[in-house]
């Protein structure tokens, strides 16, 4: 029996986890909004909202006059956040925007299954921004292009280079088939 489990280990040494759900969260505060898997997903999502958490205590703090504790959560916070623009971001921006919440700053919404693995894709989203109000496009999000940049890679290729790609890999093939069967028709021819 597996007792006192606490988190999923995601197939990754423990410093190779940390750094990863470190980087993610640095993400998610910065664009407020990442594509990932569901298990990546929810273990970044529990140090995020950790996160907030000490960064309204912190902020609340400063604002009462109590430097040090606000130094402190900011300390702790700078474990996990390593840039300082983000943990400023963080700390002067994001928990402001939380004061009246109690809880449930994130939010995970399903993509369904990757191509590659078939792992769920998720989207990891902080709840209640200027960013993630606006609607979600897959063309936009999850494949991280805007629809003009794939109009212009589609008006760079035109549709006559395709085709003679097309003809000379099928002459390739001819050709060989044919190297195939005469190969085959003198060896026959030997015997």
């Amino acid at each position: 029996m597996r007792h006192r489990v606490d988190h999923r280990k995601l197939g990754r040494t423990a410093a190779h986890r940390r750094a990863m759900l470190n980087n993610m969260v640095t993400s998610l505060f910065a664009a407020e909004r990442i594509t990932t898997t569901d298990a990546k997903a929810k273990e970044a999502r529990r140090l995020a909202e950790r996160l907030i958490t000490r960064a309204k205590k912190g902020h609340t703090a400063h604002h009462d006059g109590n430097t040090a504790v606000a130094l402190a959560h900011w300390r702790q916070a700078a474990r996990y956040v390593k840039k300082i623009s983000i943990l400023r971001k963080l700390f002067d921006e994001i928990a402001p925007h939380y004061l009246e919440r109690p809880g449930g700053y994130t939010r995970i919404i399903r993509l369904g299954p990757r191509l590659g693995d078939n792992a769920q894709q998720v989207i990891l989203e902080l709840v209640d921004t200027d960013v993630t109000l606006k609607p979600i496009t897959k063309t936009a999000d999850a494949e991280g292009d805007s629809k003009d940049a794939k109009q212009k890679r589609s008006k760079e290729k035109p549709k006559k280079v395709a085709k003679e790609a097309k003809s000379k890999s099928k002459s390739k093939w001819k050709s060989k088939a044919k190297w195939r069967t005469k190969s085959k028709s003198k060896a026959k021819a030997k015997k």
